[in-house]
């Protein structure tokens, strides 16, 4: 027969297991970052690109309403894409022995715009002024953009061939595309229960 005899307390021996985890935890995630961070810009470039508000955009729904010229759609729904994923790091915060601090925290897209809003494609160039209708969809909501003026459809007519504005009534982005500092299209693309889902599974896969 043999007997066993701890030598410790049931405390120390807890104690000792939990920094050799939290030393094992903290190694995986300084290993894995990298691989978390490039998954994320991944996931981040594909929910924006699928949104709706960017798909219409590059299907050239929203080209004469926002007076794009044609052919830019896709090059613009490419660079808000890809501020975005841009946008997106980890940062790894050392895991505490006893497991309440610290850990693994992702951040996107920067709560000012300050990416996108500085895009050149978010910006349309034209005889006698410059139209920021990426601003107006991020910031603008449904407020009156333009007075006295209405987008009336027309094909072969304007910028994007879809349309112009008219001398009577009143612009604003078109419902359903307006968006707030607070409630937009890529705060509404970034957040929600499937994109939880996506990133759990992605960061399980990853750091198992």
């Amino acid at each position: 027969m043999i007997s066993i005899k701890l030598l410790d307390s049931m405390k120390t021996i807890s104690s000792k297991i939990n920094i050799s985890l939290s030393d094992l935890v903290n190694q995986q995630l300084k290993s894995k970052k990298g691989q978390v961070e490039s998954g994320c810009r991944s996931l981040a470039s594909e929910w924006i690109s699928s949104c709706p508000e960017m798909v219409d955009l590059a299907a050239g729904v929203l080209s004469g309403p926002f007076g794009l010229y044609k052919g830019s759609e896709s090059v613009a729904v490419g660079a808000i894409s890809n501020a975005v994923k841009s946008s997106v790091f980890a940062r790894v915060q050392t895991v505490s022995k006893d497991f309440t601090k610290g850990g693994i925290f992702i951040y996107f897209q920067p709560s000012n715009f300050a990416n996108l809003i500085s895009l050149p494609q978010g910006h349309v160039d034209y005889d006698g002024g410059d139209l920021h209708w990426l601003k107006w969809m991020l910031e603008f909501g449904d407020r009156i953009i333009v007075k006295n003026y209405s987008y009336k459809p027309n094909s072969g007519i304007g910028r994007s061939g879809m349309g112009s504005m008219t001398n009577s009534g009143s612009f604003r982005v078109p419902p359903g595309y307006s968006g707030t500092v607070d409630d937009n299209f890529i705060t509404r693309a970034l957040s929600g229960k499937e994109q939880e889902s996506q990133l759990n599974l992605l960061l399980e896969s990853i750091l198992k």
